[in-house]
């Protein structure tokens, strides 16, 4: 299935959930706080020289181990089934650019708004296994300096999003829930404008990634 036919029918089902949450009360609202370590790897992209028009060659980006966090408001919409919106932020230091590398001070910063869906599976006891996923858009952001002190970008752009994961909540009296997870998130194309006026050269056609492990708490109202 393509990137588009997924993030498609991830929206369909969300709606069509949220739909079902409006029309009959299934559980009380719950809230929950997350925080957690994030692995973005490698950013691959595109030399693309603007004048003239053309795509010069590609390079890397290696980042460090940066860290996530963020907020989310959910409801159980079917039996098993919970829908929510979420809000988080990831950031993770830049290392090395280019192909050969060179130093390369500076970092990635991602914003995401996403409709999730979670499946608990049924099994006996206070631990409660789930999968899932959502959709939403980002806001990732970019700089970086060379080796020298000069900046070569300081630009953001906007990409549809989406996430797969899975984890626990072990439940915590009769409200809370700890919850144990494992996120993993990806964009569509992002294009970041260089600072370079006497050879304009922007950072095209990359994909922003990134591997989350992350402990929440979880409230019901």
């Amino acid at each position: 299935m393509s990137y588009e036919r997924f993030s498609w029918l991830i929206a369909a089902v969300a709606i069509s959930m949220i739909g079902a949450a409006q029309s009959r009360a299934q559980e009380a609202p719950y809230v929950t706080g997350f925080l957690g370590v994030t692995d973005m790897g490698d950013y691959d992209f595109d030399f693309f020289q603007t004048v003239p028009s053309i795509v010069v060659g590609q390079g890397t980006i290696t980042t460090d181990t940066g860290i996530s966090y963020g907020l989310a408001v959910g409801m159980k919409v079917a039996p098993n089934l919970r829908a929510e919106f979420e809000l988080s932020h990831a950031s993770n230091d830049t290392k090395e650019i280019g192909r050969p590398f060179t130093q390369y001070d500076g970092s990635f910063d991602a914003t995401f708004g996403m409709v999730n869906l979670w499946y608990d599976i049924p099994v006996q006891g206070r631990f409660k296994p789930y999968i899932g996923g959502g959709l939403g858009f980002a806001r990732v952001s970019h700089d970086g300096q060379s080796g020298a002190g000069v900046t070569l970008v300081d630009d953001s752009d906007t990409a549809i999003a989406g996430q797969l994961g899975f984890g626990g909540r072990f439940q915590v009296g009769e409200r809370g829930n700890i919850d144990i997870g494992y996120r993993y998130k990806t964009t569509g194309d992002l294009d970041f404008t260089t600072t370079q006026v006497f050879i304009p050269t922007d950072l095209t056609d990359g994909r922003y990634s990134s591997h989350s492990l992350i402990l929440g708490y979880s409230y019901s109202f």
